[in-house]
């Protein structure tokens, strides 16, 4: 299975050249940008999840962020995987993002992605270009060492040919899927025995 991540320099590499050229030419190596403030938040929690501009600070409330500016979709979940570890969502109406629009959205552990019906070479030469028109407004800003641009090829039941296209967040010991709606999930800890008494002294 391809699987594309995009970081700061990569994506540098893309503005760079202005052309949608091969995934596996992309992957080449390039000098890193200058150091920027990093994501900026818009209007759209969602779209600004799928582009990488949520900052590890909104992290922990991000699926609250969804529900409140998407009830209808967030509120419950419209099909649940378990390898890997997956939601899927629908929404009324659908997002934008990367230069792909969709109404499937899918929150994995550490990635919020859309998931887009096409093939996987489609999807990334729009994706491209995106990256590519973007050197007008960048999207540099939003990658970087906690944030990466992912594409792959889902396999999934009901997700058959469709591409999975978003951004991972890679913040140490961080779930989307850890929020106190999503308890039953978890197995309840099992407590650990209490220690037993000490024996009495001898008289």
């Amino acid at each position: 299975m391809r699987n594309h991540n995009w970081s700061k320099a990569l994506l540098a590499a893309s503005l760079c050249t202005c052309a949608a050229a091969a995934v596996g030419q992309a992957m080449g190596g390039s000098a890193p940008l200058p150091a920027t403030a990093g994501p900026v938040q818009g209007t759209d929690a969602l779209a600004d999840a799928l582009t990488c501009r949520i900052s590890s600070e909104r992290l922990p409330g991000l699926m609250e962020e969804f529900r409140e500016e998407r009830a209808n979709a967030f509120a419950q979940t419209y099909r649940q995987y378990t390898t890997p570890i997956m939601d899927l969502y629908q929404l009324d109406a659908p997002v934008q993002a990367w230069g792909n629009r969709s109404d499937a959205i899918v929150i994995a552990e550490q990635r919020v992605m859309m998931a887009v019906r096409g093939s996987l070479e489609d999807i990334t030469k729009q994706l491209e270009q995106s990256l590519a028109d973007s050197s007008e407004s960048p999207l540099s800003g939003a990658l970087d060492d906690q944030h990466a641009l992912v594409i792959f090829k889902a396999d999934q039941r009901g997700l058959e040919g469709m591409v999975l296209l978003g951004c991972e967040y890679r913040i140490p010991a961080l779930s989307l899927l850890d929020d106190p709606r999503d308890a039953w999930r978890k197995p309840p800890a099992l407590m650990a025995p209490a220690p037993a008494p000490a024996p009495a002294p001898k008289p």
